[in-house]
This record gives C-alpha cells, sequence and structure tokens, in this order.
C-alpha cells in the first residue's frame, strides 16, 4: 500500500542537519543576473523563559515568491536541546490544510527530506492528528509576533530574498489514507494456536522483523512504544502509540504519526456496563423504569463525558507528562480517531455530536457472531425470512447502520475482525466493505476467543490488499452515498449486541422484547417491523441504510424513506425506483475495404450506482466497464461481442456516471445492429439499439449510412 525504501541510520544516531546544508543561507540568485527581490525571511525568538529541553528556542520563516498563485514557505528551527528540524510547504496562499500542495519534512533522525504525498492522487498529506494549526504558523505578512506550540515568539530581524527552493534528494513516502488496516496491538501470540476454552494466550512484543511482516502482507496501520516506533517509521507505516521519547514537536509533523490513540472504546457498551448495569445491580426500581428512550439518554450523557475527558485527550495528556515537554498554551484534541463500537445502531448519534471527533465509526463483532448462527436467529426472533446461506443478508445490516452513519456526517467507516466471528465470514466482510467505501479495517489480537492469531491477521490483510489492488475503487462520497433507502428506527432501540439476532436491546435482559414501550407495544413488535422492511429491501436488490430516526437527520437525499414509529406504525416515502440513463452515438470513418466505427455511450447514474466488469485486465484489475457493447449482422448467424483490447475499457467516470468509448471496424457491406446494455446494482437494466447500414462506394470504400 505503501511505497517507501528510505535510507535508515543506526538506531539513535542522529544527524546535524547543517552536514546537509539545510540551515545555509538561501540563495539570492545567479551572479551577474540582476534580479528584484519577492520573498521575505524573518528570523524569531522565544519569549519567554522556559526550560525544558525540547522547546523551540528560535525559528527562521522564508516566503517565497508567488507564482501562478502559489509559493514555497519553510521554517528552520532550533531546539534548546540543540536539535535542528526543518519543514517546507508549497501552499497556496496560507499554509491551511486545504492549500497546502507539497509538504516535505526533516528532522535530526531523517537522513533525507522526506516528502508525504497520498498514493493514489499523489495530493500532499498534512498531519492529522488535529494539532496542525498549532504546528503551522502565519504567512503574509510576517508578524512581529507568533503564537507557536503554545509559546509566544518576538521577531528579531526581517530581510528580502529572492527565492525559497524545496530540498535535493527528497524521498516520498506514499500513504493510503483510504486504506488502515491494522490490529490492536504491538504484540503477537507465542503459541498462534487457536483456542475456544477459555483460556487465554501468551504474548510478546512485536519485533522490527514483525513489523516488516506485517508492511509486506499490507498492513498498513499499527501500535508502537518507544522502541517501535522508529521500525514503523522507517517502514513508511501509519503508526500510534503514546510515545515518552519521540522527539517533539518533530514527531507531530510526521504525517504518518496518527498520535497517543487510535479509537474509542465501545461508548455504548460502556454505558450499558458502566453506568446502567451498576444501577440495574442497585435499584430495583430503576430495573422497573429503564426503557430505550432512557437508555437513550443515559448513552448521551456518557457519550459527552467520553468526548471531554476520554481518547480525544490522550495526545495532549502525554504530551504534559513528559518531563522534557512544555506544551504551553498548547491545547487540542486527537481529531483522527475512529470509534469502535459493538452497537452500531448508535454510529449516526456518536458521528454527529462533533465535527471532527471522532472521524470514523467501525464495527467491533460481539460474541460468536455469524451469517449461519446470527441470520437464523433474526428469523425466527422477528419472524422474517432473510437467507441464511447469504452473507449479504447479515452485512446489509451490519454496513447499513455504519455507511448510514458516514453518510449523513460526511464522515468514515470500517469494519473489524475478532477471533469469533465465523471465520468463513471474515474475508468477505473486508472485501464487501471495501466495495462499498470502508476505509478503515482492523484485527482483535488478544483476550481469549476475541483474539485473531497474527498469521490469520497477515493471511487476511493479504486477502484485502491484493483485492484492492485489482478493485479499484470510484470517488469515496458516490460510494457512501450509494444507497437509495433508508429505515429509520427509534433512538434507543438495538440490535442486542452479544445476543444479536435474538434482541434483548442493548443486551440487557431488562430491556427485553417482551417488554411494553411508552406507546404500550412490545419492543418486539417495533423491531419486527424494522426487520420486515429490511427484508423486503433486501429481496428487492435495493441498496440501503439504517439510522437512528435523530432530530434533524437529513434524508432528502434518500429517495425511498422508510420510517417506523414506536406505536408499531410504518410510514414511507417512496419514489419510484428507475433504471440507469444510457444514450449512445456512432460515428464512422471512410476507408477502402473497411468502415472503422467510434461509438460513445454516456451514462447516468440513477437509483443505484453502476458496476459491470469484463474481468481482470492484463494487469489483473477489474474495472469497470459500464456498458456491455455486442454486434449483430450483417447476417441473421453473424454475432460478435465487442471488448476492449487488453480487458481494459476507455472510460471517464465523473459525478452522475460516465462515458464509454469503443472502436471496432467493419469489412462487409450490409444492415448492423449495434446493443450497448448497462445494469445497476439493484439488478436494473437499460439496453439501446443502434442500427448501422455500411455500403460500399464506388471507389471501394465502405461508407456508413
Amino acid at each position: 500500500m505503501m511505497r517507501f525504501a528510505p535510507e535508515t541510520q543506526p538506531a539513535g544516531e542522529r544527524y546535524d542537519l547543517d552536514d546537509f546544508g539545510l540551515f545555509d543561507d538561501f540563495e539570492l540568485g545567479q551572479a551577474g543576473k540582476p534580479v528584484q527581490p519577492a520573498g521575505e525571511q524573518a528570523q524569531y525568538r522565544l519569549m519567554e523563559d522556559v526550560a525544558k529541553s525540547s522547546v523551540v528556542q528560535a525559528f527562521t520563516l522564508s516566503i517565497g515568491p508567488e507564482t501562478d498563485g502559489k509559493r514555497w514557505i519553510s521554517l528552520a528551527a532550533s531546539k534548546r536541546n540543540g536539535d535542528r528540524y526543518r519543514l517546507w510547504m508549497w501552499s497556496a496562499g496560507e499554509p491551511a490544510r486545504a492549500n497546502v500542495k507539497r509538504y516535505i519534512f526533516q528532522d535530526s533522525l531523517m537522513k533525507r527530506p522526506r516528502e508525504y504525498r497520498n498514493a493514489l492522487s499523489q495530493a500532499a498529506i498534512l498531519p492529522e492528528h488535529g494539532g496542525w494549526e498549532q504546528l503551522r504558523l502565519p504567512v503574509v505578512p510576517l508578524p512581529a509576533t507568533i503564537h507557536y506550540l503554545g509559546h509566544t515568539y518576538r521577531r528579531e530581524s526581517v530581510e528580502q530574498i529572492l527565492a525559497v527552493d524545496p530540498p535535493a534528494g527528497v524521498e516520498a513516502l506514499e500513504l493510503r489514507p483510504d486504506l488502515w488496516i491494522g490490529q490492536a496491538s504491538n504484540t503477537r501470540q507465542k503459541d498462534e494456536r487457536r483456542r475456544f476454552d477459555g483460556s487465554d494466550y501468551e504474548l510478546v512484543p512485536l519485533s522490527r522483523e514483525d513489523y516488516r511482516i506485517m508492511r509486506d502482507a499490507g498492513l498498513t496501520c499499527v501500535r508502537v512504544d518507544d522502541t517501535q516506533w522508529g521500525w514503523a517509521d522507517e517502514l513508511g507505516l501509519y503508526f500510534w502509540g503514546g510515545l515518552r521519547s519521540a522527539p517533539f514537536p518533530e514527531i507531530l509533523y510526521r504525517s504518518n504519526y496518527i498520535g497517543a490513540a487510535l479509537f474509542l472504546d465501545e461508548p455504548a457498551v460502556g454505558t450499558r456496563d458502566h453506568v446502567v448495569r451498576p444501577r440495574l445491580a442497585k435499584e430495583p426500581e430503576y430495573r422497573k423504569t429503564l426503557s430505550p428512550e432512557r437508555m437513550f439518554d443515559e448513552f448521551r450523557e456518557y457519550f459527552a463525558h467520553v468526548l471531554k475527558d476520554g481518547a480525544p485527550w490522550a495526545l495532549m495528556k502525554s504530551l504534559r507528562a513528559r518531563a522534557d515537554v512544555d506544551v504551553g498554551a498548547m491545547n487540542f484534541p486527537q481529531r483522527n480517531l475512529y470509534s469502535w463500537e459493538t452497537m452500531v445502531s448508535t454510529a449516526a448519534y456518536q458521528l454527529s455530536q462533533d465535527a471532527l471527533v471522532p472521524n470514523a465509526i467501525v464495527f467491533e463483532p460481539p460474541g460468536r457472531i455469524g451469517t449461519r448462527r446470527t441470520v437464523p436467529e433474526i428469523d425466527m426472533t422477528y419472524g422474517v425470512q432473510l437467507p441464511p446461506d447469504d452473507p449479504k443478508s447479515l452485512t446489509s445490516i451490519l454496513f447499513g447502520f455504519l455507511r448510514g452513519a458516514a453518510r449523513a456526517t460526511s464522515k468514515q467507516w470500517g469494519v473489524s475482525i475478532y477471533g469469533a466471528v465465523d471465520r468463513s465470514d471474515a474475508p468477505f466482510w473486508l472485501t464487501h466493505a471495501y466495495d462499498l467505501g470502508a476505509t478503515r479495517f482492523f484485527f482483535w489480537d488478544n483476550y481469549q476467543l476475541a483474539c485473531v492469531p497474527f498469521a490469520e491477521v497477515l493471511t487476511l490483510a493479504r486477502h484485502l490488499r491484493e483485492y484492492s489492488r485489482a478493485h479499484p475503487r470510484g470517488d469515496l462520497t458516490q460510494l457512501r452515498r450509494a444507497a437509495a433507502a433508508a429505515v429509520l428506527l427509534p433512538p434507543g432501540y438495538d440490535l442486542g449486541h452479544v445476543q444479536t439476532g435474538k434482541g434483548n436491546l442493548w443486551g440487557i435482559h431488562e430491556l427485553n422484547l417482551e417488554r411494553i414501550n411508552r406507546r404500550g407495544v412490545k419492543h418486539r413488535v417495533v423491531m419486527s417491523r424494522f426487520f420486515a422492511e429490511v427484508e423486503r429491501l433486501f429481496r428487492s436488490g435495493e441498496s440501503f441504510d439504517l439510522l437512528w430516526d435523530l432530530p434533524g437527520m437529513d434524508t432528502s437525499g434518500y429517495g425511498n424513506v422508510v420510517r417506523v414509529l414506536e406505536d408499531g406504525n410504518v410510514e414511507r416515502r417512496a419514489q419510484e425506483a428507475i433504471a440507469p440513463r444510457l444514450t449512445v452515438t456512432v460515428a464512422g470513418h471512410s476507408d477502402v475495404g473497411v468502415l472503422l466505427v467510434t461509438a460513445r455511450a454516456r451514462v447516468e447514474e440513477t437509483t443505484s450506482r453502476i458496476y459491470y466488469t469484463f474481468g481482470a485486465d492484463t494487469d489483473g484489475v477489474y474495472r469497470n466497464a459500464l456498458v456491455a457493447w455486442e454486434l449483430y449482422g450483417p447476417e441473421e448467424e453473424d454475432q460478435a461481442l465487442v471488448i476492449p483490447e487488453g480487458l481494459k475499457p476507455r472510460v471517464e467516470q465523473d459525478a452522475t456516471g460516465g462515458t464509454v468509448d469503443v472502436s471496432f471496424r467493419l469489412t462487409r457491406p450490409g444492415d448492423y445492429r449495434l446493443r450497448a446494455a448497462t445494469v445497476d446494482v439493484a439488478g436494473r437494466s437499460t439496453v439501446v439499439w443502434k442500427p448501422l447500414r455500411v455500403r460500399r462506394a464506388t471507389d471501394g470504400r465502405l461508407i456508413g449510412e
């Protein structure tokens, strides 16, 4: 997933950036060629008396001339302990995240400057932990004082310069922010044999070689400690962990450093286990009055506490705990966290409470979940008939909540594999989630039956990596918005946690399905109505999202909205599903003995997205061809499939569909018919026929009419 071959140095060795000329004066032009100054350079020094060794004592901020609306900006900083680091940015205006086109960094642990790029788009990748606004500096004009890393700096001098040039010898680290694949721990099992008897594994720390093996298998995101982080960094992996000795602030400038934490740990389950269950054990009246809406209130309060005091603040807490760091006034929550959650019905609420934190929701499988166990239980519990031999009958429910939440909030989603997941389901869960637009893929690698052994993690990661290479996907925003229907469930109603399928709400006996809600209706009735709508949409082939019916939830983008009410009634707002639109134009070029024909199809997605492939092309990639072509004639028995060379269709996709071009040769006069067909993922197809009449001219050329 990442292409990165850095020159490594012995562990702990530091480079003096002066050795590479990175702190030399800027060149002011070639001798004998008069030029006009077009940039500025200012020196700043710390105004405060700060004794911590990692504090930046002084820095030089340089601004190059503007060319075509962009300019190079450079920061060169020196710390109290003598370490130095350097940053270069090519930016369109102030170096806000959206403006930076190239991002290059080097510190004393790097032999060469490193540029961070998106492996797919080649766009610059900046640090995503949430502190960029604290790390970047205002540029134009160069102010007299600057607040940087929580401290105040005064400008000592300013001068005009001719240029700011990017460094030579840059190595590129290409990252996949759309494909985080990792395991939860920085350990592996000493004995990887599966355990089904409730016993636990002995764990050993991951070695440098283990991280290399993980990278080569396709893992892109790893947990580290102070010994391990350098190994992950040199391998070009995303890495996370609360580091006590990594250089500060340099570690924050590495775009592949995620932060001290990676996820919020099951906020919904935490509500039940740390708030509700203790009260149920002590308060008999609470057992009688607990309801879905009261459970929702408890969850909202607990989740607010998690956002205020939990994982989002782990990074700042870890920095404040270090003896060598003084963060001053710097304070920010870590924003690139996901919520690792079992109770997927809470997904939309969790993603909607803060604009940035968490930025994704990842399904944590509860108990011994699997298609052949869970789907039969859903059928028996709710009286529906979802097919137990089709894994999509379960994933459509789980992923429906996840994708629906991501769509409602313009955030991300993902899936994880636990040891108790039916092992025949696991490979499909990963690739199907990928096809639907998931960006987070993780494995739980410790604790009894929950553990996925190290070798199995590697196998599943290879499976996903190879699938992603062979199946490039389209725009993630379009994939998030692919569902044509939404089913809304009253807040507080839930799939049942460990007993998913049997249905006690929130996995609590006091919220069993035979309890009566405030509308005088059994929980089973409400949930049965919900699953009946799921079954109806599933059997129709319609893609659908699932959501709590939260105030302000925007469902206007769905053509079909179903609202399940607490009184057991169902409200529907439906639009007729429409097959894809297809138009075809044909042009010909005459030559002696041959007519060269070019056909162009314009495909418009309507209710559902379109996907059709000829199969793996000569590079092993399955490409979306959008349209299938056939040619009939000139005789009744004549038929040919129009297939592109190398199985590489000439397709240009866009936000509403795409354009497809095909070319073929006709060598006989007569009447032909060209058939173009397309189909959406729900199976709705559209066919267009174009007649072609070919005659031979007196000069021997074939002419189309």
